[in-house]
C-alpha cells in the first residue's frame, strides 16, 4: 500500500499546502486528533473562509496549546452527489469499466487531484478490496489517506473488506497502524468471483 507522489500543478500561494491543516471526514467524531474524548474535552466548530470548509476543534487541545487541535472537514459525498459548493477540497470518483473492476476515489484541491485510492467493489457479492493509496508527498500525514479510505468504506458498509499487499515502509505501516478499521483483512486480498473474472485490474 504505497504512498507515492502524484503530480501537482497548484499555485505556490496555496493556503492548504502552505499550512499544517489536517483533514478528517465530515462526521461526528468521538475523539480529537490527540485522542481526547470530545464529550469531555469539549468540541467546537467553525468555518475556514480561505478553503471554504467547515472545521472542528478540541477545546482542551486549544487550551493546552497542543498541535493538531483543529481540523478541516471533508464531505464524504462525491462532487456530483453534493449540493454546489465552493469548497477547496472535494471527492470525485472514476468508476470501474466492468463490475468487479478497479475504480478510483480521488481527493481534489480546486480541481487538481492530490491523492487517490484504487479500489475494487462488488455490490452483489458485498466485497471490497483496497488496492493502493497514493498521496502527493506535499500532503502526506495530513489525514488525506484516512478520508479516502473512509469514503470507500462508507460506500461498502457491511462489505467484507481486505487489502492488497501493504508495502513494508514506515509511511505505509504508520498509516495502517493509525486506522480504526472494521473487520478488514490487511495484506491478503479476498476477491470475489466477479473480481477474479476481470481481465486485469486496470482503472
Amino acid at each position: 500500500m504505497a504512498h507515492t507522489a502524484v503530480i501537482s500543478a497548484l499555485s505556490p500561494h496555496n493556503p492548504f499546502a502552505n499550512s499544517d491543516n489536517v483533514v478528517r471526514p465530515a462526521v461526528r467524531h468521538r475523539r480529537c486528533l490527540n485522542g481526547h474524548d470530545l464529550e469531555i474535552a469539549g468540541r467546537s466548530s467553525s468555518y475556514d473562509h480561505e478553503l471554504y470548509l467547515p472545521t472542528g476543534a478540541c477545546e482542551l487541545c486549544f487550551t493546552l496549546r497542543l498541535p493538531r487541535w483543529s481540523w478541516l472537514e471533508v464531505d464524504l459525498r462525491f462532487r456530483d452527489e453534493a449540493p454546489t459548493t465552493s469548497a477547496a477540497l472535494w471527492l470525485a470518483a472514476r468508476p470501474p469499466l466492468v463490475r468487479g473492476g478497479v475504480g478510483q476515489i480521488m481527493l481534489q484541491l480546486w480541481g487538481t487531484t492530490i491523492a487517490d485510492l484504487d479500489v475494487q467493489m462488488c455490490g452483489p457479492c458485498r466485497v471490497g478490496v483496497v488496492e493502493q493509496i497514493r498521496v502527493d508527498t506535499e500532503y502526506l500525514r495530513r489525514g488525506i489517506g484516512t478520508v479516502l479510505l473512509a469514503a470507500a468504506l462508507v460506500r461498502g458498509r457491511g462489505y467484507r473488506w481486505s487489502t492488497t499487499t501493504i508495502d513494508d515502509t514506515v509511511t505505509a505501516r504508520a498509516f495502517w497502524a493509525a486506522q480504526q478499521l472494521p473487520d478488514m483483512t490487511l495484506g491478503e486480498p479476498r476477491r470475489c468471483s466477479d473480481m477474479l473474472a476481470v481481465d486485469g485490474h486496470t482503472v
